[in-house]
């Protein structure tokens, strides 16, 4: 593997991964499904970890649950801001390649993998590496979202993780965006296979279904038509939804 293939400097090219007032929604309903599923309760837990942390948003929230919480990134403005912002004693941030995580086998209680899969050059090898460092009743909060979104959630191009990477490189300059279209999005069954590994909880209709319980009002705005969408209706379009929640288990 090549420097090229990694993304450095992600959110100096995204600057809405450091914008709070964006990351707060996403991290409220975080907190809930770790509630539900056990992942975080009034038991502190001995050891957490954030892969792909950048300002470190998540890997705040879950401090005070965890005695340590870690976070790891190779973009190092974010990490240099995240560190600079911490409110927590228990709170480290590192540099470190989410392909050769420097944890021990079976020593994290809680991985948080949100809408990272697709920025490694390869995602099967950082999902065998949090497998690996998961303990045996550890859980894995993964945020996916798929190839078949409609409006591409880095560059806000409709369509664009639809194309073929050369017309994808195109779009993205036609609409001066960058030069190379580096993200790899996957389908359901795409995501379903790089995780393989593990025992996979659905929380993506649970969310739907209760969007109060689990605090997801920004994706389902009260009274709008997302929100009026009948149940049987998410279930029949559940392969083209735009991400997915799952909980993920040895």
């Amino acid at each position: 593997m090549t420097n090229s293939e990694y993304q450095h400097d992600l959110s100096l090219k995204s600057p809405i991964l450091l914008d709070r007032d964006y990351k707060r929604p996403k991290v409220e309903k975080m907190l809930a499904i770790l509630q539900q599923s056990g992942g975080i309760g009034e038991e502190r837990k001995k050891l957490a970890l954030d892969v792909g942390c950048s300002g470190g948003f998540f890997t705040s929230a879950i401090a005070p649950y965890f005695r340590d919480v870690i976070g790891v990134d190779i973009d190092l403005h974010a990490l240099k801001l995240a560190d600079e912002q911490k409110q927590h004693a228990n709170l480290h941030y590192l540099d470190a390649d989410s392909l050769h995580l420097p944890l021990e086998d079976g020593s994290v209680d809680l991985v948080i993998c949100n809408h990272v899969y697709e920025h490694v050059p390869d995602p099967r090898r950082m999902f065998g590496e949090i497998h690996r460092v998961l303990s045996d009743e550890g859980v894995c909060y993964l945020g996916a979202a798929s190839r078949w979104t409609p409006m591409e959630p880095h560059y806000h191009l409709p369509f664009l993780s639809w194309l073929p990477k050369f017309l994808a490189h195109r779009y993205m300059r036609l609409f001066g965006k960058g030069d190379y279209y580096y993200e790899n999005l996957r389908s359901y069954g795409g995501i379903r296979r790089l995780i393989a590994g593990f025992r996979v909880e659905d929380y993506t209709l649970k969310v739907i279904e209760d969007p109060d319980l689990y605090r997801a009002r920004d994706m389902l705005p009260r009274g709008g038509l997302l929100d009026r969408l009948p149940m049987w209706v998410w279930r029949v379009f559940y392969r083209v939804l735009p991400t997915y929640i799952l909980i993920l288990r040895k």
